[in-house]
């Protein structure tokens, strides 16, 4: 099992410049921050994501939406998300430099929110659903949400597991952001192939030991390859909801958590949409009744979104197969994200778009 990460020195001048940058736009406000300053943001955000830290790069994220949204003067600009994610990731770096330069490397992994991991030799996994992130003119990334076929080492059969990729997205581009999961990762193989709806395996990688879903991280040995269709997708039906409830009476939120940290993977068998979505600013909340129960979906109204509305509103004139998705607590009220529906083919993924790619243009695009 490897330890918590080592303080590394090389982070402080990224750390310090982004600390800087935000203290000067909240000093200055937006009308009046430099140039200069916006860069260092997006800078940091570039780096943070390349170097895997994924509090600071969500952050980071998040934060330059909203700064593109009012320099755009466009709808859906909040103040307040935007000062709360700058004034988190201005805690985080804060708090990384201060644990690097004391090289306490307990400190440095509860704020990078890294846990250890452990080498798994073969990991065999099919894909239940795929969350898509879409930063216009930044980056795009997807999160597939997996589930393990066999047992291996720690992994028990059925275990859910996580694997995630970032793409640049260059301003301009017109090409949808499903296009990029067709170019080679670093271990030469297309992240497409978990979309195949077959069997994938995954050789010499490492776990990570915590969560009700622990990532997979690839190193630059990792292979991924394709097994073969996969049909038995109805053993992944069930989920575990006296589970979920133990996690929340035990959960203790601090002041860097946030309500979506704490998401749940469910499976909704009898379901259905209640209404029309309520659309405000830049997000569409439909409402889903599952069991006596009404879950709130707020859903992009643009380009992130778009792929996921099209496919509720198809679903919402038939009789809805059972559903995957990711539930969080926010606000007293249980909130939806749905991926997938359990189809007589495999898994039908909600978000991805079905629009087609033209590879030239991708290629062009990336200038290669």
């Amino acid at each position: 099992m490897t330890a918590p990460p080592a303080p590394d020195a090389a982070l402080l001048p990224l750390l310090d410049d982004l600390g800087g940058a935000v203290e000067d736009l909240l000093l200055t406000g937006l009308t009046t921050a430099s140039e200069a300053t916006l860069q260092k943001i997006d800078v940091a955000f570039r780096e943070a994501s390349r170097r895997r830290l994924l509090r600071l790069s969500a952050a980071l994220r998040v934060a330059n939406e909203e700064i593109a949204r009012f320099v755009g003067n466009k709808a859906g600009f909040s103040p307040r998300r935007l000062c709360f994610f700058l004034n988190r990731a201005w805690l985080l770096a804060q708090g990384m430099a201060r644990a690097i330069r004391r090289g306490d490397r307990d400190e440095l992994a509860r704020l990078l929110w890294t846990a250890a991991s452990t080498p798994v030799g073969e990991i065999r996994v099919v894909t239940l659903g795929v969350l898509k992130k879409v930063a216009v003119g930044t980056f795009c990334s997807f999160e597939f949400r997996l589930r393990a076929t066999r047992a291996a080492g720690s992994i028990a059969a059925g275990d859910a597991l996580i694997w995630s990729t970032v793409f640049a997205l260059p301003t301009g581009t017109e090409i949808p952001a499903e296009g990029f999961l067709q170019m080679p990762q670093k271990q030469k193989f297309v992240a497409n192939v978990f979309l195949e709806g077959q069997e994938v395996v995954i050789h010499d990688a490492a776990v990570t030991s915590a969560g009700a879903a622990r990532r997979i991280v690839l190193g630059d040995n990792s292979r991924v390859e394709a097994a073969g269709p996969f049909a038995d997708y109805a053993r992944f039906r069930a989920w575990d909801a006296a589970g979920a409830r133990d996690r929340l009476q035990k959960y203790r939120p601090g002041p860097l958590d946030l309500e979506v940290e704490m998401q749940e993977e469910v499976v909704l068998g009898d379901w259905r949409i209640a209404g029309e979505p309520e659309t405000r600013d830049d997000i569409a909340t439909y409402r889903i009744a599952s069991g006596g129960a009404v879950l709130e979906a707020p859903i992009s109204v643009g380009v992130e979104g778009a792929a996921l509305r099209e496919a509720l509103a198809e679903i919402g004139k038939k009789s809805p197969p059972p559903l995957f998705g990711l539930m969080h607590y926010e606000r007293s009220r249980l909130t939806l994200l749905p991926l997938a529906t359990f189809g007589a083919k495999g898994m039908e993924h909600l978000m991805i778009s079905k629009q087609s790619v033209d590879r030239k243009a991708l290629l062009k695009t990336l200038r290669f």
